[in-house]
């Protein structure tokens, strides 16, 4: 992987790329200089259909997030990819090794999220959260190992500050991120031998429809107002944000196993 905040010639590949954060990561990458696919679940207007929760990127946000890294002279490259089948995670694997003949990133950032208390939760929302927070997480970095062992490249996770904290309504989506945690440390053990890297980004608030459609409307508050009573920095986190951040650990050979928080020190405020 090169060095020096310079991706030049390196293929990443983003999971959930049609999403904001997802989007700013991609978009980032290709200021770096490394050509991008960008995965989603529905990036090429399938079909399917997953409740609400998820974060949708939908076809003309992947096409847009496409335009940004060809603005920076990189090729992007749309594939439509659901996480959660092992079929068509292959299939994305070997359609970016057919497109780019390599692979040296990878970023696993498709994500979903709902609301309810434990003891209301059916099993039904449980399993949609985890599968797609970590099962899918599992299932792509499983497929890409091989050929990031290749190249000596790395895996950076969206993880959540959720992976270090608990909140009320969220136990599934809490589990999941603390899962997330985990398993990018023991990765990054697995995989230290073939110069192979494994990080994870830890976002705080970020002004998603994750927070608009999901979070918000269970607070008894506005977006504006949680901002100004959660992070003691007096702002929201950006999309790019996250990229940069995604920018220095591929370029950082000697950082593995980490789990950094962009979360405007709402963590440190926490007693």
């Amino acid at each position: 992987m090169a060095e020096n905040n310079s991706l030049e010639g390196a293929v990443s590949i983003v999971t959930g790329a049609g999403g904001q954060i997802g989007g700013g990561i991609a978009s980032e990458l290709g200021a770096a200089g490394s050509d991008v696919v960008i995965a989603d679940v529905d990036a090429l207007d399938t079909d399917y259909n997953q409740q609400s929760s998820r974060e949708v990127g939908g076809v003309e946000r992947a096409q847009e997030v496409a335009g940004h890294i060809e603005d920076h002279g990189q090729r992007a490259h749309i594939v439509d990819c659901d996480v959660t089948k092992p079929d068509r995670v292959q299939a994305m694997i070997e359609e970016t090794i057919d497109e780019f003949g390599r692979l040296d990133l990878l970023c696993n950032n498709a994500g979903v999220i709902t609301v309810a208390p434990v003891e209301e939760m059916d099993e039904a929302e449980w399993d949609s959260v985890m599968d797609v927070n970590v099962k899918g997480m599992f299932l792509v970095s499983r497929a890409a190992i091989p050929h990031l062992r290749e190249s000596g490249g790395s895996i950076i996770n969206t993880a959540s500050i959720a992976g270090s904290i608990g909140a009320a309504g969220l136990g599934h989506y809490c589990a999941s991120k603390h899962a997330v945690i985990g398993l990018t440390k023991t990765l990054a053990l697995e995989l230290a031998e073939d110069d192979v890297t494994v990080n994870a980004i830890c976002p705080g608030i970020v002004d998603t429809p994750m927070w608009e459609d999901v979070l918000t409307p269970t607070l008894d508050e506005s977006y504006e107002e949680t901002i100004e009573r959660v992070i003691p920095l007096g702002r929201d986190q950006t999309p790019e944000d996250m990229g940069r951040l995604a920018v220095f650990y591929a370029t950082n050979p000697n950082i593995t196993g980490e789990a950094l928080k962009i979360d405007g020190g709402i963590t440190q405020s926490i007693i």
